[in-house]
């Protein structure tokens, strides 16, 4: 990550932090969804069925804590069912009810099952040590799954984490670069961004990063992504 001079966490943020503790704020985080949009589509490849937590294929809720507990696996299965179970739930988590480039996202996987297999594989491994080459191996130059940018890779690479409070991979949308902006100076993250590259991951991550650990205390260890789930909030 980046290493910045620090920036004084936003008074906003710390007052999120008191009123929204994590068990409800991460670990319940998600969605009611129609998996069965997913699951006609998918059928035929790796990591399927995705399933909500109510075990329905058809529809039900997927949360962050669900996704948690699919991280492990995704990393240690060398059949790559795992990472592709782990990337079909966090990018049905993601996608919600905007299915735009869904259908270009399982096109490119269906032309390279397995090197797409093995680089999910490889990314779940180095996310919790090594986020550079994490989002390398999903974005050497051009995305490696067509349509998928860094927006949801991030969020594959974060999920990877099982939840650990100081997991280095964190999601980075266009929501949450455009709370950076606001509480930072140019050109510590741009305003907008869909298509960046690893130097602006490096930045945004190790912002929130420091924000966290700022606003630490012995009675209460904030989480990296209690930032991200704060700064996607107020990005609108």
């Amino acid at each position: 990550m980046t290493t910045l001079a620090p920036l004084q966490a936003p008074a906003d943020l710390k007052e999120h932090l008191s009123t929204n503790p994590r068990s409800q704020a991460i670990d319940g985080h998600g969605f009611d969804l129609n998996l069965a949009y997913w699951n006609t589509r998918i059928e035929r490849l790796p990591g399927a069925p995705i399933r909500g937590e109510n075990l329905s294929t058809a529809r039900g809720h997927i949360s962050r804590g669900s996704l948690f507990a699919m991280a492990e696996a995704a990393g240690e299965d060398e059949s790559n069912e795992s990472a592709y179970a782990l990337f079909w739930h966090s990018l049905a988590w993601g996608t919600g009810t905007s299915h735009r480039n869904t259908t270009q996202r399982i096109a490119s996987i269906e032309n390279d099952i397995t090197g797409i297999g093995n680089a999910l594989r490889r990314a779940a491994l180095l996310a919790p040590t090594d986020p550079e080459a994490a989002f390398r191996t999903l974005k050497p130059r051009q995305p490696l799954i067509k349509g998928l940018g860094p927006n949801f890779s991030t969020k594959y690479l974060y999920f990877a984490g099982a939840g650990k409070l100081e997991h280095p991979c964190l999601i980075v949308d266009k929501r949450v670069l455009t709370t950076l902006s606001r509480f930072t100076e140019n050109p510590r993250t741009p305003k907008y961004g869909t298509g960046y590259g690893y130097g602006t991951y490096s930045t945004a991550i190790g912002l929130m990063a420091d924000w966290a650990r700022q606003l630490t205390t012995p009675e209460r260890q904030i989480g990296f992504d209690e930032v991200e789930r704060w700064a996607f909030k107020v990005g609108k």
